[in-house]
């Protein structure tokens, strides 16, 4: 009997594994996120804190792992690795992002909240706590499923991705609830099923109401409207080199030039391109320090501004000894008026973490980036028309960190571009995840986000975090997209008060296991 039970539990483990990946943005099916954890909860019910723990592991790490398999080829091709040597990092990564759904599952049993609505909303406030508000390399969680479904995810703008990961997780418990209830307790388990519907839908509602009003407002006072040319390259992750750039150097160009040209021909003013973008690519180049590409683009640009993504160099020289900056250049009037250095750095993929005190790293992965970490954050002002637009340079994954973007959000006439080379994930689920965990940024602070990439997905998303359909390139194809972009201050009540939720969720979290805990130990003692 004992050993069926614990096949059951497998069972219901790996359903959890099964809908996790396809809630994901890897698997594309992102309603699927209200309902996920529930098979495993559902085995909870009767079992010791222990086996619990073990059984969130489980179903947390091959969540994570199935999910994010595409990361490993990636990072193989960033370093000239083989794959087999960077799965047991991948791994240890996904056990890492495992442990807090663990530890949190473990008091869900232990302080016996899988036996109240009120435990399964503290239960939603601890894995809140632990899964959000912990530092980690790469912030994402099931969450980030729902980046297609924009009405879903308007509670980010009150509490950011904290709050709707509590209203999703809160729906769930109190759905695993009612399937345990359901024959031993049917008013009890009513009792879930109308709380968890009453959640469901005030989050509903809440996104409606609000996606409305920010559409009316930016509707209403779009004062600042912006012409963005977004070029997409599409520069395979094979060339690397100085030489390998000037090879596709003069396609590009002429790309660039044409469709210059084109918009400029246009008796529509509106066409005409205030800023073109061009993304984070493989091969090193710098309007700055390469004279052959200062060259190549102010014959292409003319007196447009330009947006580069670009390398530079420590002491002016391109050596892997000493390093370099992944820098954004902004070039106005032919020169470089502002620059930044990216501070986020990819681990692995950018930089070897821990590589002093861990010298058999680099001898493992030889030929790992040596990029750089920027110090500071900054806005890059663009002058147009005697108004200053201030763009906030974000390159590659700085842009799924909302703490990093709230640095600088707080200024006038803001708008989000994100620089992206996600061609080492080829045509995997690593592009729409990329895409996913950014679209976030501009819900929290209701700014819109420029996302131009080397391969896709180029596009730009709202302040209502929808993806304008203009605005999107055809993945894996060299392209061009023009799109008009509306700038409105909207202060958010997350980007004036970002900590409030947090220290909310962490207050009511102390509080009940304090208070649990005294009462299960009060309990046992009795006994």
């Amino acid at each position: 009997m004992k050993n069926q039970k614990q096949a059951f539990d497998l069972l219901l483990v790996f359903l959890t594994v099964g809908l996790f990946y396809l809630a994901f943005p890897s698997g594309g099916y992102g309603f699927l996120a209200w309902i996920a954890i529930v098979p495993t909860l559902f085995s909870l019910y009767g079992a010791k804190p222990n086996y619990a723990f073990t059984l969130a592991l489980l179903a947390a790490t091959f969540g994570w792992f199935c999910s994010i398999w595409w990361v490993i080829p990636g990072i193989a091709d960033i370093t000239y690795s083989h794959a087999n040597l960077i799965i047991p990092f991948v791994f240890l990564f996904c056990v890492v992002c495992a442990l807090p759904y663990a530890i949190g599952t473990w008091f869900y049993v232990a302080l016996k909240w899988n036996e109240s609505v009120l435990g399964a909303l503290k239960a939603a406030c601890l894995f809140t706590v632990l899964v959000n508000y912990i530092p980690h390399i790469l912030p994402g969680n099931i969450v980030h499923s729902l980046y297609l479904s924009p009405m879903q995810i308007q509670l980010a703008d009150i509490g950011g991705v904290g709050l709707v990961f509590f209203i999703i997780h809160a729906v769930s418990f109190l759905l695993a609830g009612c399937l345990v209830e359901r024959k031993r307790n049917k008013q009890k388990s009513l009792q879930y099923l109308v709380v968890a519907l009453l959640f469901f839908m005030g989050n509903l509602l809440y996104g409606l109401v609000q996606s409305a009003l920010i559409e009316q407002e930016v509707k209403r006072h779009h004062s600042n409207q912006l012409t963005i040319t977004m070029v997409q390259p599409n520069i395979d992750v094979k060339l690397r080199t100085r030489d390998d750039w000037l090879t596709v150097a003069k396609p590009l160009q002429t790309l660039i030039h044409q469709t210059l040209s084109e918009q400029y021909s246009d008796n529509l003013l509106s066409n005409r391109p205030d800023l073109i973008i061009f993304p984070e690519v493989p091969v090193p180049l710098s309007f700055e320090f390469f004279n052959y590409d200062k060259k190549l683009f102010s014959e292409a640009i003319g007196n447009t501004p330009l947006l580069l993504t670009a390398i530079e160099p420590i002491n002016k020289t391109l050596n892997e000894n000493n390093g370099y900056f992944n820098t954004i250049e902004l070039i106005q009037h032919n020169q470089v008026t502002s620059r930044y250095q990216k501070q986020k750095l990819l681990p692995i993929g950018e930089y070897l973490p821990f590589e002093k005190q861990l010298p058999w790293l680099r001898k493992m992965l030889p030929y790992a980036p040596n990029y750089k970490s920027g110090e500071h954050s900054k806005t890059l002002p663009l002058l147009i028309n005697n108004n200053t637009i201030n763009i906030i340079p974000l390159i590659c994954y700085e842009a799924v960190f909302t703490d990093l973007v709230g640095k600088s959000i707080n200024t006038h006439n803001s708008l989000l571009i994100n620089t992206v080379n996600d061609a080492w994930f080829a045509s995997t689920a690593g592009v729409n995840v990329h895409l996913a965990l950014s679209l976030f940024r501009t819900i929290e602070y209701r700014t819109p986000l420029v996302r131009a990439t080397n391969t896709g997905i180029s596009s730009i998303i709202n302040a209502q975090g929808k993806i304008i359909a203009g605005s999107l390139i055809e993945s894996n194809k060299q392209g061009v997209s023009i799109t008009q972009v509306y700038i409105k201050d909207i202060e958010t009540f997350y980007q004036k008060y970002p900590n409030t939720s947090k220290i909310i969720f962490i207050l009511i979290t102390l509080l009940s296991l304090i208070v649990d805990w005294k009462k299960v130990k009060l309990s046992h003692e009795h006994k």
